[in-house]
């Protein structure tokens, strides 16, 4: 698809995300929309462990650190060599660049290193649905021919400090939600809030529904998804 520009900053707000996808060549389910929209603007909510302004400036550096690997962190953790014009902790920065652009290379030791550079676990998991949500809206956009949405204005208040009571050490490198049907909706379960935030913008993004319809196959849809995985070394 062609590339257009985004709509005027006036035309953000309650269906800017609607009106966007409108203009592009493929067509967008209004649940997509709708999930993207409530995105963005979560992204602009106070959250549990940063403040609204905090939680924008980390969407804004995984937009940022899109496409900039740098070195290996299986070669040493650089979160205090990182130019840093966010205003986060060095931790977070190199935390949000290590999940955007290196997940199938990160290490044990290079979590466990932000943690002790003073990282709370709480706040590591905050870090990685934000980014997993933002880059699922903005990947979105980019396969539509279109720009990222705009963010919007930080919205005022404190973290919450949310911390689930109701988790178990299983063996991953965060305590992960007691109860699932797979460890991949347990994963976020240290911070209920963050995992809510992550699924509720992947599931409409998600076309495979039982009455989806596409010109290509199921087995087919599903192969392109493995290859995309493979490509990009998911670890899952």
């Amino acid at each position: 698809p062609r590339r257009r520009k985004p709509p005027p900053a006036e035309r953000l707000g309650r269906d800017a995300v609607a009106h966007r996808y409108a203009e592009a060549e493929l067509p967008v389910a209004a649940a997509t929309a709708a999930a993207h929209e409530a995105a963005l603007a979560a992204f602009a909510q106070p959250g549990a462990w940063w403040s609204g302004s905090d939680r924008l400036a980390i969407v804004q550096e995984a937009r940022s650190a899109a496409g900039r690997a740098g070195a290996s962190p299986a070669e040493r953790p650089d979160a205090e060599e990182r130019d840093n014009a966010s205003g986060l902790p060095p931790a977070a920065v190199d935390a949000i660049h290590g999940i955007r652009n290196r997940s199938g290379q990160l290490e044990r030791r290079w979590f466990e290193h932000l943690i002790d550079m003073g990282l709370p676990r709480e706040a590591y998991v905050e870090i990685a649905s934000l980014v997993a949500s933002s880059v699922i809206v903005d990947t979105f956009a980019q396969g539509l021919g279109l720009e990222p949405p705009p963010l919007p204005a930080a919205a005022p208040g404190e973290p919450s400090f949310e911390a689930a009571t109701d988790v178990v050490d299983a063996g991953a490198w965060l305590p992960i939600a007691t109860e699932g049907p797979a460890n991949i909706l347990r994963s976020l379960g240290l911070v209920p809030s963050a995992s809510a935030l992550f699924f509720r913008t992947f599931g409409p993004s998600y076309y495979m529904r039982r009455d989806a319809r596409f010109a290509l196959s199921r087995p087919q849809v599903e192969l392109v998804a493995a290859r995309v995985s493979a490509a990009n070394e998911c670890f899952y």
